[in-house]
């Protein structure tokens, strides 16, 4: 049957063949979003093609048009921002977490809400508010970090884990999606927890004295793999290599305390290899890194993230791409979210990799992101 001249084309009898070779032609994470946003039989190919190596992070940003219940996604490798809004609104929810595409925030209710702005689902957690540590003061702000072990909308995913950083003291606290309380995790007070990351089947957590735990989220027992050898850095972040190697990346400011007056900003980045006895597990030696070769860094409040640089062109090798984390009791210091760069291991030099429009001082900073459905 002819359709029409004044007929809106029907996009969705295309044959799968014919979608599968324009999808195969789609190098950029954002035209693949634009493709899967087409119709729904176009966004099942998308979800069902499989996966072709990793993807590289683009980072979550206001949008061209100041529009506050929308954000867009910028390219590091473009240096673009995308014309594609994402429904996620700036108001008083933080973002205290990215991972496999999902966002987490956290409101002055102790709530904690998961949301996938890329299927539009969100998923509600039970309240922090009864563990222990958990201050009334500044609610949003006591969440620290929330994790998620994968991608809870796979079905070989059913049993997803979220662990959450939180309290005056960084206290750890994880649960099973489905679990009606969150199981807090018993430890020493003194510890500072900076960052989890799921390495080899264990939860692991690093103390910012370089303190690594490991957690078995079954029995709720605890093991010390590291102990404490540095001096304090105000970041430290847990990340997986390329080739499988586990790091240790600690983060240092210009300035620390931050002053309202004196806002710190990134100096350097000290990166350590940590080398585990295959029999024991435990860490037999700390190993400071100078060069990571291929592989780029991507840090920040979202599940830390290596990918190889030579796979996209644009992205810097030896490199640490990182976002502004430093979150407190008070919503952004004056001058915003700026401290955003990337830093070169091996001349130690800082380069821009995106640059905040001043009128977005007092939104949420941008955070890394992975498309879940590419």
């Amino acid at each position: 049957m002819a359709i029409s001249s004044t007929s809106e084309p029907d996009w969705s009898w295309l044959p799968t063949d014919l979608l599968h070779c324009v999808l195969h032609k789609l190098a950029s994470p954002i035209d693949k979003v634009r493709f899967a946003a087409v119709c729904k039989s176009w966004g099942t190919q998308v979800k069902e093609r499989p996966r072709q190596g990793t993807q590289i992070p683009m980072l979550l940003v206001p949008n061209k048009h100041n529009i506050y219940k929308a954000r867009s996604l910028y390219s590091i490798t473009d240096q673009t921002i995308s014309d594609v809004n994402l429904p996620v609104p700036y108001n008083s929810r933080r973002c205290c977490g990215s991972s496999f595409g999902w966002l987490s925030f956290v409101t002055n209710t102790s709530s904690i809400t998961l949301f996938n702005p890329f299927r539009n689902k969100k998923i509600r957690l039970p309240k922090l508010q009864k563990l222990r540590g958990y201050t009334t003061i500044g609610k949003q702000y006591t969440v620290e970090k929330v994790t998620l072990s994968s991608d809870p909308t796979t079905l070989e995913d059913s049993g997803c884990l979220v662990v959450a950083i939180y309290g005056e003291f960084n206290h750890l606290a994880f649960l099973k999606l489905g679990d009606e309380s969150w199981t807090d995790v018993d430890y020493d007070l003194q510890l500072v927890l900076g960052d989890i990351l799921y390495y080899k089947g264990q939860v692991l957590a690093i103390d910012h004295r370089g303190e690594l735990l490991s957690i078995d989220v079954n029995t709720n027992i605890k093991k010390t793999l590291a102990s404490r050898d540095f001096e304090y850095a105000p970041r430290t972040y847990l990340v997986e290599t390329s080739v499988g190697d586990l790091l240790l990346v600690r983060r240092f400011f210009t300035s620390w305390p931050f002053g309202v007056d004196n806002q710190g900003m990134t100096g350097h980045f000290e990166v350590y290899k940590l080398v585990l006895d295959k029999e024991s597990g435990r860490v037999v030696k700390w190993v400071e890194v100078k060069n990571i070769g291929d592989d780029a860094l991507f840090l920040g409040n979202n599940y830390s993230i290596s990918v190889l640089a030579s796979a996209f062109s644009g992205c810097h090798p030896n490199s640490i791409y990182y976002t502004d984390d430093y979150i407190d009791t008070e919503p952004y210091y004056p001058n915003g979210p700026i401290d955003m760069g990337i830093f070169n291991l091996e001349d130690r030099s800082v380069r821009l990799h995106y640059k905040p429009n001043p009128s977005h001082k007092y939104m949420s900073p941008p955070i890394w992101i992975l498309l879940p459905m590419l």
